[in-house]
């Protein structure tokens, strides 16, 4: 049986030091793939315009016999919304097909509702105020959030800060934002994936507006029960809520619902990523509103399952200037050569890659939008030649329009996390296109 995506990723919870630049990707991973658990050697890594070679015959995919089915299947219809195939129609007019296309898979566009923004708390900070609100996502449910509003004078530039997945589901703004008297196991998970820091804290002191919502399925908004099932109070009976077992106990059993999830979503017409996106832009809505804020400058900057919301984010929202994607870039077709399960309770629309990569999503804002994209040398959620492949092919976008300085990428030699001087290097990113 296959390890869980959370366990890995608390597996993959050690730290280590050092950059590389992207373009020297394939040299370094001569190492890493030659000695690690998914790797090739050179002679047998893919190349672009064959990207879906199968494993070194020592690793076998996940999906075993299946993985050459689908594989074949998926080299036969490839991407036809991909940049490179949209023939003689302009660069805008493909950028509008393809966000067109991802509505078109999401399936989620709910009657427009005044934003209602309810104020719960204000509480000064070292050079920011947190205001503890929520607002209206759609008629049927309110988003929890965090609003940082930096010292000084307005209007400032604005960042939509999106939290992980990471299998740790009893938290969800909270894992950016510094707490008063903050649980033990958030402060165990910021010092595993963050250095211990609360980067939208440390964005806000910067001068920088910061909205942090809690994500469907997480936080405030994660599955509770008035009637507890048997397994659930059987698993957490006897346990101190303010213990880090207990937290790891509820979010195992989230874990495990998250199949059903996918499957009852799907069998009433909807999808996870078609509210988890929804709801992000509905976050841009309201910065947009807001006197404090310069539309002008919005932002977004995610670290794991947050990488994979500010991909679509940037991708589909033109009014998002500069995006920060870490650890959450690849070509999809190679996760087949994962040995391990790691993807099964991601959010995502699958309909959507009947036509678009997931390079291709994250390029839908070239060039108007800065993309600056974070890889993890020693990430195992991917296998490194995706995560090359990805970045050229976004590169080539960027370049092809003539701002190849508005795309950057970089890999850093640790797994998958956000260490600090990754977030270093992202708020330098932000500040150059942002202020």
């Amino acid at each position: 049986m296959g390890i869980t995506r959370r366990e890995l990723c608390r597996a993959l919870g050690s730290f280590a030091a050092g950059i590389l630049p992207l373009r020297g990707l394939a040299t370094k991973n001569a190492a890493l793939t030659s000695s690690g658990p998914f790797g090739k050697p050179e002679s047998m890594m893919t190349s672009p315009d064959n990207e879906a070679e199968s494993l070194a015959t020592d690793h076998e995919s996940y999906l075993g016999s299946l993985a050459p089915v689908i594989r074949s299947i998926q080299q036969e219809h490839g991407f036809p919304l991909a940049y490179d195939r949209r023939g003689e129609i302009s660069a805008k007019e493909w950028s509008r097909r393809g966000r067109a296309s991802i509505s078109s898979g999401l399936a989620y566009l709910p009657a427009s509702v005044p934003l209602d923004v309810r104020l719960k708390l204000r509480v000064s900070r070292a050079g920011y105020e947190l205001r503890v609100i929520s607002f209206a996502g759609t008629s049927h449910y309110r988003i929890p959030a965090f609003l940082l509003i930096p010292e000084g004078k307005g209007p400032f530039p604005a960042v939509v800060a999106l939290h992980d997945h990471g299998g740790e589901y009893y938290f969800g703004k909270e894992k950016l934002v510094e707490m008063d008297q903050e649980h033990a196991a958030l402060t165990s998970f910021k010092k595993t994936y963050y250095d211990g820091r609360s980067y939208a804290s440390e964005l806000a002191r910067s001068g920088y507006v910061v909205v942090v919502a809690d994500c469907f399925y997480w936080g405030e908004r994660r599955l509770t029960y008035t009637y507890p099932p048997t397994s659930y109070r059987q698993a957490v009976a006897g346990l101190d809520a303010s213990s880090e077992r207990y937290v790891s106990v509820v979010d195992d059993f989230l874990e495990q619902r998250t199949a059903d999830l996918i499957t009852l979503l799907g069998y009433n017409g909807l999808n996870w990523l078609g509210i988890v996106s929804y709801d992000d832009m509905r976050a841009v809505d309201l910065l947009v509103s807001l006197p404090e804020v310069d539309s002008r400058r919005i932002g977004c900057i995610g670290l794991s399952g947050g990488g994979f919301r500010s991909t679509y984010l940037a991708g589909r929202d033109a009014r998002i200037h500069a995006g920060v994607i870490v650890a959450w870039m690849t070509t999809l077709p190679t996760t087949l050569d994962l040995a391990e399960k790691s993807h099964a309770d991601i959010f995502d629309s699958y309909v959507v890659h009947a036509g678009l990569d997931h390079p291709d999503v994250a390029s839908l804002g070239a060039p108007d939008c800065a993309l600056f994209v974070l890889n993890c040398g020693r990430d195992e959620l991917f296998t490194a030649e995706g995560m090359r492949l990805a970045v050229e092919r976004i590169r080539g976008i960027y370049q092809n329009l003539n701002h190849a300085e508005r795309f950057q990428a970089r890999v850093y030699d640790v797994p998958h996390l956000f260490n600090t001087q990754m977030q270093k290097e992202a708020f330098l990113w932000l500040d150059r296109w942002l202020k």
